[in-house]
């Protein structure tokens, strides 16, 4: 028992030595080599989402051969737990990747360092200073302006009959109905922690509640209760149905099972965003294309949205802030945010880089360039954790349909309560 101990109490010694040499190589100003050692943590560059990050890393330390990327993908779903630990002990990578929750979370805690000043923020679009500021000071470099919309199957509407892609909420609905009575798969709306009927509502919303509806939250000329009645009854009507089953697309989660599912052909549509595009491409053996949410009434035009998702920051306790900012501004740079934006087929953030154009995701793209667009609603209003809010609802709509639509939207004014900006 004694040696067990002993041999215990030094592998725990060890353990502790360990983590303070981690520790130390985190803030290290270099590498054996000379060249400094800038860690990068993000949850693009691995998975189904490779964004050609490797590749721009690859071309950065070419670039500044004094520099060398230690890059770590961590999956969305174990991001914040890796990061939030890391930043509470001060150990965090030099740049984080980041989405306006976390922007806003880990700037109000005083980890992000204020990049204002860098010369990147003159090229960003106007309308993408809500996505990039917390007090007007500019704390990310949003690069992904993406658009979420409907995917089609278009091999599985040729086997049901259906000639094209609905463009209206009517066509939708019977469209669903058309494949139900087939046996084939409609609507896949998987719905794990709530991110996929979040989708469905923005994109719904797009179509549904007036564009100014999340720059009045905050300030209190919006609410839940007035404006998105719309949204859910549209839900409620899916639901209810029998077009989709909620409970069990409750237990699917979007990121692996809702992409492998769409992919392997068991549904007709799927909504999701266009990051996955390039995946489909390569694994998908059917016709397929990425169109604006048909949300709106007979006789109208569908709008797409885009999901103002990730950017990056700089880690306010990082060793190597000139690095780091260097990093960003490479990402910034036309040649580097091209591939990107190629890779992960989204819109442009820069007013000097064009959108790349994808054949199969055509249809948004020229909502896009119509003006038939509406950003996210619920990113824009400033309280942190809104998008959680939200989505817990929505997998309890998903539970239980029948629950009430005002008690449910008053539910939501309770739960995020408005946080005007202090400049």
């Amino acid at each position: 028992m004694r040696t067990r101990l002993r041999r215990l109490t030094t592998a725990a010694a060890a353990s502790a030595f360990a983590l303070v040499l981690a520790a130390c190589s985190s803030s290290s100003s270099g590498t054996s080599d000379g060249k400094t050692t800038l860690t990068v943590v993000g949850f693009e560059g691995g998975g189904n989402e490779i964004a050609d990050i490797p590749a721009i890393n690859a071309a950065f330390e070419k670039a500044h051969p004094d520099i060398k990327v230690d890059y770590k993908y961590v999956a969305n779903t174990e991001y914040d737990a890796y990061n939030n630990t890391r930043l509470a002990a001060g150990t965090a990578a030099d740049v984080l990747m980041v989405n306006k929750n976390r922007l806003i979370t880990w700037q109000q805690q005083g980890f992000l360092t204020d990049l204002s000043d860098q010369p990147w923020v003159k090229r960003m679009l106007p309308n993408l200073a809500p996505y990039t500021q917390v007090d007007g000071k500019t704390y990310d470099f949003v690069q992904q302006n993406i658009p979420i919309g409907l995917y089609a199957n278009l091999d599985l509407l040729k086997k049901a009959g259906i000639k094209q892609v609905p463009r209206t909420w009517p066509e939708l609905i019977s469209d669903l109905k058309t494949l139900k009575s087939k046996n084939v798969g409609g609507l896949e709306i998987p719905n794990l922690k709530g991110w996929d009927a979040e989708q469905v509502s923005l994109a719904l919303a797009a179509n549904l509640i007036d564009p100014s509806w999340g720059s009045g939250y905050d300030k209190g000329t919006s609410t839940w209760a007035a404006g998105w009645s719309p949204v859910i009854d549209h839900l409620k009507q899916l639901l209810t149905s029998g077009l989709v089953d909620g409970k069990t697309m409750n237990g699917l989660d979007p990121f692996s099972q809702g992409v492998s599912q769409f992919a392997a052909g068991k549904w007709a549509f799927y909504v999701d965003g266009a990051w996955d595009l390039s995946h489909y491409q390569q694994s998908a053996k059917f016709d397929f294309t990425l169109n604006p949410f048909p949300g709106g009434a007979a006789g109208s035009k569908p709008k797409t949205f885009t999901f103002i998702g990730s950017g990056w920051s700089v880690n306010g306790a990082s060793a190597h802030k000139t690095a780091a900012e260097q990093y960003i501004d490479f990402m910034s740079q036309p040649q580097q945010d091209s591939a990107y934006l190629k890779a992960e087929s989204c819109f442009t953030t820069l007013t000097d880089v064009p959108s790349p154009k994808v054949t199969q995701s055509a249809p948004v793209a020229a909502a896009f360039a119509a003006g038939n667009t509406s950003p996210s609603q619920v990113e824009v209003p400033n309280y942190p954790n809104s998008e959680d809010k939200f989505t817990a609802q929505l997998n309890a709509l998903f539970n239980n349909p029948s629950m009430d639509t005002e008690a449910l939207l008053k539910q939501l004014d309770k739960d995020i309560p408005k946080t005007p900006s202090k400049k």
